[in-house]
């Protein structure tokens, strides 16, 4: 009878009803006791602070928080807590900067929890710090901590390229005020290409100090830095002559006084460079110069090299070969070619006295009759009646029947031409 009593289904659900009806008094019960409790590390938030810096202030440590003591029943507190609840502290009518102390805050309650279902029965204040608020740009320089590859150069810190070329930064204008410059630090080893990547900075006061933990805002992270590496070579210096005033080009000897140097660039100027396997300082006419001349002539690199050697220009001293000499002569030889059509070209100068060079023996049966000067007038391009002087590079000196071993020398002829119409 009693095994038949224990399996009846009756039973078990009368069972089961009795306990839930037992359970919702037990709850009811408990939830109808008003209990307190304390909820700690509640953030509180700031707001109005657009309008807040639009007065040129800031609120200096804005992330705070309180701790509130509330009383309701267990079923309303279990939904309080340090994440649902909200203190909410309206700076947008502060005008001062200032230290504000125990300042109230607005409680902001989950939803589904009304005001009258909970008691505040004891908040901490907050106080906090209202600064001036200030805004620039800092200038951004970088720094090579790291070594290059045998043959390459570091460029110099002012070499250095940033992207944002400045960087912004904001905040309490105290702390604001002690940057100087952000600074890059670019490193590597063996390095033999120009760097360019996205790097983190420093902030730096004006005595060069890191400024650490500053409580400043950037507008970036990083900065996009190039910084170059750059090839190098040795290379020679050299001259090349023009055969002239008695003297073959292969005969003429000169003395530097540098006689190289070393230049710095990028890895394709370089190689072009160093393709050349020198760099020629000057092409000069043996006509012009003499046994003993100095010549001054500037080192001539494109912009893409640079010369880290230091001199910028080398004296070239001639040397001509032994047993020259020189010899005057006056000549009437004159005649002019190239004469502007529907011209007539009458000569002013009747005679140009010419400086020889060469061996003492080959110069003496030298006359004027040896001796052609030829006035070149192509260069007279809108003629018109009168005389034009004809000289350098439009006048040409040639002493005919005794070869190369003679030459003119010197720069300083000149020939006076009369240009008449053609009638």
């Amino acid at each position: 009878m009693g095994k038949k009593i224990l399996d009846s289904k009756i039973l078990y659900a009368f069972l089961a009803v009795v306990i839930a009806i037992a359970l919702w008094f037990y709850v009811m019960s408990i939830d109808g006791n008003v209990e307190s409790k304390p909820i700690y590390n509640i953030p509180v938030t700031f707001t109005g602070q657009e309008a807040l810096e639009a007065k040129g202030l800031m609120v200096v440590d804005d992330e705070q928080t309180a701790t509130l003591t509330v009383r309701a029943t267990p079923r309303i507190l279990a939904q309080l807590t340090d994440k649902s609840v909200q203190l909410v502290v309206d700076v947008a009518s502060y005008d001062s900067a200032t230290t504000y102390t125990n300042v109230a805050y607005d409680v902001i309650l989950p939803n589904g929890v009304s005001r009258d279902e909970v008691e505040i029965i004891s908040g901490s204040t907050v106080s906090f710090e209202i600064a001036v608020y200030r805004e620039r740009e800092v200038e951004i320089r970088g720094h090579f901590s790291g070594s290059v590859a045998e043959g390459y150069l570091p460029g110099d810190e002012s070499d250095f390229v940033f992207s944002p070329e400045t960087l912004h930064i904001s905040g309490q204008e105290s702390l604001v005020n002690q940057v100087a410059y952000a600074l890059v630090t670019v490193d590597g080893e063996d390095l033999t290409q120009t760097v360019s990547d996205s790097y983190t900075y420093q902030l730096i006061g004006a005595s060069g100090d890191v400024l650490t933990d500053l409580d400043v805002t950037c507008d970036t992270e990083t900065i996009y830095t190039t910084f170059p590496i750059l090839a190098t070579a040795e290379l020679p210096l050299e001259v090349e002559f023009i055969t002239g005033g008695g003297v073959e080009a292969s005969e003429a000897r000169y003395r530097l006084s540098t006689d190289r140097i070393t230049v710095s660039g990028s890895q394709e100027a370089v190689d072009a460079i160093k393709a050349e396997g020198s760099i020629t300082l000057a092409t000069i006419d043996l006509a012009t110069v003499e046994d003993g001349d100095v010549l001054t002539y500037p080192i001539a690199l494109t912009d893409e090299l640079t010369n880290i050697s230091g001199p910028a220009e080398v004296t070239v001293t001639i040397d001509l070969p032994n047993g020259l000499t020189t010899k005057t002569v006056e000549t009437t030889n004159i005649r002019c070619i190239n004469v502007p059509e529907g011209w007539l070209a009458t000569l002013v100068t009747q005679s140009v006295t010419v400086t020889l060079r060469g061996s003492e023996e080959t110069l003496e049966p030298i006359t004027g009759d040896n001796i052609r000067v030829v006035a070149d007038l192509s260069g007279i391009t809108d003629p018109s009646a009168g005389q034009y002087p004809i000289s350098n590079n439009s006048l040409e000196i040639y002493v005919d029947s005794v070869g190369n071993d003679v030459g003119a020398v010197g720069t300083d002829y000149r020939v006076v031409v009369s240009l008449t119409p053609d009638q």
